[in-house]
């Protein structure tokens, strides 16, 4: 058994000061004040944090990725105190997404952050809020298609974000509730009550809140009253500042709170790297000032954003304190996939991130294991 400590760790449910944390076999085996304990002490001890909305990361795109490509990315993002992440799909023929899948088994353990399991965003999404997917590939749900994909999938796919107002959509949320995916409304023109309809079905997710989806009103609340109403549907935020105002994250944060708003990267092949031409499926995003738009047009094709620095800005952006917005990150994210991470908690997996006073990365361990140090 070996020792980490921190002047402050939060568990995140509550702040511990100058405690030690025991790991033996990759699991939180003893939890006590640190007294003469010898091990390192950072200023700052979380779970490690959870990424469920990921494209790529370092120049690898989760659609066309190999296993190889999967296990250097594992590593990029445990450099952000992600321990556990998500990949995610975009919009794409059965083929190309069967492809995906099989990648992501033959990951059996990753050298850096542990998979989670599959996000499919797309291909049943609505056209005219197809944000950054491809029309090409876009088409009305299937549940035959959808008992493919499950059939091949094996339990990898958790996570499936849908447009609830497409034909045939309720008997593939149905089919996809059946066999314990989380359905996440995503890309829809939804009214109100088609939204609430979905949400009463078992919908508990919203991919991306106020992105792509029918703009709320006093007149129509649309999709967004639906998911911010109600208090079982926990709702994804991107907070670059870029996808959505400070005060608008802060509006989703009040009305869901901590357990129930879930950071997100949305991060894309070009995060941690330089601006340019980078690929998003088949689409081709241009990078500039580190946001990413579809190439010639406005249209934001995901983000360049990473975990730790989503937390940063909710705790020194918004009025969040840092206590709230890591369990954003950690608990919220896990509540909502059935993880038994994001705790720090006897018997619960060793993913932890140690961080500065400044919110920085310091070190990262997933099953105990050390990952990165900087």
């Amino acid at each position: 058994m070996f020792y980490i400590a921190a002047e402050k760790v939060f568990t995140p449910v509550r702040v511990l000061e100058n405690v030690a944390i025991g790991v033996k076999d990759g699991i939180i085996y003893d939890i006590r004040p640190k007294g003469n304990i010898r091990c390192s002490v950072y200023p700052i001890l979380t779970p490690g944090y959870i990424d469920t909305h990921t494209h790529g990361i370092s120049g690898k795109d989760i659609t066309t990725a190999t296993a190889e490509d999967l296990e250097l990315m594992s590593l990029s993002y445990a450099k952000h105190g992600v321990t556990t992440f998500f990949p995610t799909t975009v919009s794409c023929d059965l083929t190309q997404l069967l492809s995906v899948i099989e990648v992501v088994k033959r990951v059996k353990a990753s050298p850096g952050a542990k998979i989670g399991g599959i996000h499919i965003e797309g291909p049943y999404l609505s056209k005219e809020k197809k944000g950054a997917q491809e029309e090409l590939f876009l088409r009305k749900p299937s549940v035959e298609e959808v008992e493919k994909i499950l059939n091949y999938g094996a339990n990898t796919v958790r996570i499936f974000s849908i447009a609830p107002e497409l034909r045939n959509s309720f008997d593939v949320i149905k089919l996809l509730l059946n066999r314990n995916v989380v359905v996440s409304l995503a890309h829809s023109n939804a009214t109100y009550e088609i939204a609430k309809s979905a949400i009463e079905l078992g919908c508990s997710r919203c991919t991306h809140v106020f992105n792509a989806m029918r703009k709320f009103s006093h007149r129509d609340p649309g999709i967004v009253g639906a998911v911010l109403l109600d208090p079982g549907v926990a709702c994804e935020i991107i907070l670059d500042l870029v996808h959505i105002h400070a005060a608008t994250a802060e509006i989703v944060y009040r009305l869901k709170g901590p357990r129930k708003t879930i950071l997100i990267s949305d991060s894309i092949a070009a995060t941690d790297l330089e601006d340019g031409e980078y690929a998003l499926g088949g689409a081709t995003v241009d990078v500039r000032n580190s946001i990413a738009r579809i190439k010639g047009s406005e249209i934001l094709a995901g983000s360049t954003l990473t975990l730790d620095t989503a937390v940063r800005n909710a705790a020194e952006q918004l009025d969040i304190d840092l206590e709230r917005a890591i369990q954003m990150a950690t608990l919220a994210p896990a509540m909502n996939t059935g993880l038994s991470a994001g705790v720090i908690e006897l018997g619960r997996p060793a993913d932890l991130a140690a961080l500065d006073d400044d919110l920085r990365v310091l070190a990262t361990w997933v099953d105990g294991r050390p990952i990165w140090k900087g």
